[in-house]
């Protein structure tokens, strides 16, 4: 490996774990991730994947965070904060995920 592959590479590493500390830097909850993984990895390891949303749900209340490898992503079961976003802010929000 050349002088040049190693550095990108430092880089590369440096970005992803920087990037598992969004939730972190804002002060929500959600299981730790584990690095390139995120959490997907506990997610395939359950039998059925929705029973460790609802433990993590338990654990962390009706918002928080989890990573989809490097990417984060809001978990919502607040009924009342979705029907906030979806239908009275949807300009704002309308294409996404």
């Amino acid at each position: 490996m050349t002088h040049s592959e190693h550095f990108l590479l430092v880089i590369y590493i440096w970005i992803l774990k920087s990037r598992y500390k969004y939730f972190v830097r804002r002060n929500i909850p959600g299981p730790p991730p584990q690095f390139f993984f995120g959490n997907l990895l506990q997610l395939w390891n359950t039998p059925l994947s929705f029973t460790q949303i609802g433990e993590w749900t338990r654990l962390y209340g009706p918002i928080y965070g989890i990573f989809e490898g490097p990417n984060p992503m809001y978990i919502v079961s607040d009924v009342d904060f979705l029907h906030e976003v979806y239908i009275k802010q949807f300009s704002s929000f309308h294409s996404r995920r």
